[in-house]
């Protein structure tokens, strides 16, 4: 257990610090990276490169009020048709730019919440995808899955086109809680869709639950840590919860005066993980858990563990490619941030007219570190 006697001494529950839970963090990215850098890159991209692809769906039908992720909520199909377009001559575009056939070691569809999208779209985005980028035949191919918004029609598409993992967002399972962010969703629910997606064969389940939110206690949140393992999950994600409303306007909802403080947020932690330890469990870094036989278990025993802008991992690709409004491109030495909606993109970014990716911001050239303990 953590000495919190020693941390309130030293004034650490008091301090305001970086919150430095990606790599590199936020405040490195700048303007100083743009189009024109971006396309060198790709046009540097070797033939015999491992390949990673993310590709971002930043719709939702409700936006979670925790959430301060750059997500647009809608209720019709009409913003997804554009946004379809889109992505479409941008996967056309970054693999023109590359210039010649790359191989994809690994496919994740992000967001938002891509299982917005309707069965047809999923399966015109996925088959654009694979006529630019074909996956290797043991790719990896996960996908972000909201319970409350998938159907056993999405499912199949999704088992058909060759998912391997999914991730699905729990938060808390306290229906209290759930009101006082937003987002209901009960257990039964999720533990439907998580027998939907083991009945197709999709065995690799990712599961993300968050510490620090309103009305939380050890009471509620164990119950929540407790209904996870009883899912089985491969890998848990147990992120703390961060309340800036000054970035993220609709956390304004959140009634901050019932939000645990710094002292109680890190018991509620080590509540939790402590139950995560003795359900077989390794820890994995600062806020990951994995199963012993899980890929993340193995890279961290084997010197592999990597962690980039979207957390651990054990993608060894040579390259992380982003396609979409907001994605990251570490692969490249930079990420990227793609400015404004698709219509700009449309109107701006042509192949041919010597433009790269429309680039809003990004981070000079690094060297990504080879293991975990480089960071």
């Amino acid at each position: 257990m953590t000495n919190s006697a020693q941390l309130r001494r030293h004034g650490l529950f008091d301090a305001r610090v970086p919150r430095y839970t990606s790599y590199p963090a936020a405040n490195h990215f700048s303007e100083a990276v743009g189009a024109d850098q971006t396309r060198r890159w790709l046009a540097d991209i070797s033939k015999t490169a491992s390949v990673s692809l993310y590709v971002h769906i930043p719709f939702c039908s409700r936006l979670c009020w925790f959430c301060a992720c750059r997500t647009q909520g809608t209720k019709t199909a009409r913003p997804l048709l554009g946004y379809l377009e889109g992505l479409k001559q941008e996967i056309r575009v970054v693999r023109s730019m590359i210039g010649h056939d790359i191989t994809l070691s690994r496919l994740h569809l992000g967001g938002g919440t891509p299982t917005i999208l309707p069965p047809s779209m999923l399966l015109d985005l996925i088959g654009a995808i694979d006529a630019a980028f074909p996956r290797h035949p043991d790719a990896e191919f996960s996908v972000e899955i909201d319970p409350t918004d998938v159907d056993t029609a999405r499912l199949d598409i999704l088992a058909e086109q060759g998912m391997t993992r999914a991730s699905i967002g729990v938060q808390d399972f306290d229906a209290k809680v759930q009101a006082a962010i937003g987002r209901e969703q009960s257990y039964e629910l999720t533990q439907t869709v998580v027998s939907d997606l083991r009945a197709r064969g999709i065995q690799s389940l990712n599961m993300d639950i968050l510490y620090g939110l309103p009305f939380q206690n050890h009471e509620r949140l164990n119950r929540s840590v407790a209904q996870v393992i009883s899912l089985s999950p491969d890998r848990v994600a147990l992120y703390g919860y961060a309340h800036v409303p000054w970035m993220a306007k609709r956390q304004i909802m959140i009634p901050a005066d019932e939000l645990p403080d710094a002292q109680t947020r890190l018991r509620l932690f080590e509540s939790a993980a402590a139950r995560f330890d003795a359900a077989g469990y390794d820890r994995i870094g600062i806020d990951h858990f994995a199963r012993p036989g899980d890929g993340l278990a193995r890279a961290l025993s084997g010197g592999r563990l990597r962690r980039n802008f979207q957390g651990y991992t054990d993608d060894a690709a040579d390259v992380l490619l982003g396609i979409g409004d907001i994605q990251i491109s570490p692969g490249l030495r930079a990420e990227r941030v793609s400015d404004g909606t698709l219509r700009r993109i449309g109107r701006q970014w042509q192949p041919g007219h010597g433009q790269g990716p429309p680039v809003q911001q990004g981070r000079p050239k690094y060297r990504a570190p080879d293991r975990a303990a480089d960071v």
